[in-house]
């Protein structure tokens, strides 16, 4: 198959090979506009261009940095600050058995600065929580080659690879060990809306039987529609809203996204996701690190349930 050149992604991307040479070069004193940017940045990445292995040596000094970006919730609850906890010491750890060093910064706000991006040459990067805006906005910041992983959000773009529990094998097994399919999903607010109605289309429920979680209030007015049915709840954080309201009188299995079932009573059904699965997943980001021509097929990675 012919080789994918400079010109070829010029031409796709109607732009002049100068720009192109600009961009996959990350020089800095050209003023290109975001938008040619990530156009050109794709293209080069669908055509599965290569970039010369002595000229990328020379260019990329790599520093040894992984950044993790971790978007703050849109609509924080108490436990907004705890949920991704367990999920960060896996990566800073499983980095760190490879000789990476972790550079972490929460994204907070409408209008986040985003200077740990511009002033770092990092290596790879993992971005939590990401919705679709912010996730277009700090995307346009990562140099071709940058290998970077989305953790809970649904980007349908092919580029980047995505992490995320396993909710279509949850769903089954909750319905397996409650005896019966639940009839109710109580789902914790997610940054990204794309996900959260991927995550209701799974669950095979009809939207009125589904809780999007916002207050109490409104937690408590939706319960007492479903008095002693099976139920479904994500997160143990929000189940444990769920049973101060309805005690053991509701059967509910409970997907602990945030890898605390301990926290839960003994009553509820816990299921819960192997944090050793990301072991493959920082494999699959050093070996987009360490080899110009590496590549991995498969962009959805899927957490592993257990019971």
């Amino acid at each position: 198959m012919k080789k994918t050149t400079i010109k070829d992604i010029a031409k796709a991307a109607g732009v002049s090979i100068a720009t192109v040479s600009y961009i996959l070069n990350d020089v800095k004193t050209q003023s290109i506009s975001d938008e040619t940017r990530v156009k050109v940045l794709k293209i080069a990445q669908q055509l599965h261009y290569v970039t010369n292995r002595s000229a990328r040596s020379l260019k990329l000094q790599k520093t040894g940095l992984i950044g993790i970006l971790l978007f703050r919730d849109l609509a924080p609850q108490p436990w907004s600050d705890l949920k991704y906890v367990k999920t960060l010491y896996t990566l800073e750890r499983l980095c760190g058995e490879l000789g990476y060093h972790i550079i972490f910064m929460q994204v907070d706000g409408d209008s986040p600065s985003y200077d740990m991006i511009r002033e770092r040459n990092l290596d790879g990067v993992f971005l939590l929580n990401a919705d679709q805006e912010r996730f277009a906005t700090v995307s346009r910041y990562f140099g071709f080659g940058i290998p970077v992983f989305v953790i809970d959000s649904w980007i349908e773009d092919p580029i980047f690879h995505k992490i995320l529990p396993d909710y279509a094998g949850s769903f089954k097994r909750a319905g397996t060990l409650l005896g019966a399919a639940p009839e109710y999903l109580v789902m914790q607010p997610c940054n990204d809306a794309e996900l959260a109605n991927r995550i209701a289309l799974l669950s095979g429920l009809d939207e009125s039987c589904i809780h999007r979680y916002e207050d109490r209030a409104g937690l408590d007015e939706f319960l007492n529609r479903f008095t002693d049915r099976k139920g479904l709840v994500i997160n143990e954080f929000l189940a444990n809203e769920v049973v101060r309201t309805r005690g053991d009188r509701d059967s509910i299995a409970v997907l602990c996204t945030s890898h605390s079932p301990d926290i839960l009573p003994d009553h509820v059904v816990k299921l819960s996701y192997e944090l050793n699965d990301y072991k493959p997943v920082v494999d699959t980001m050093d070996g987009n690190i360490q080899d110009a021509d590496y590549s991995s097929h498969n962009k959805f990675i899927y957490l592993s349930v257990t019971s």
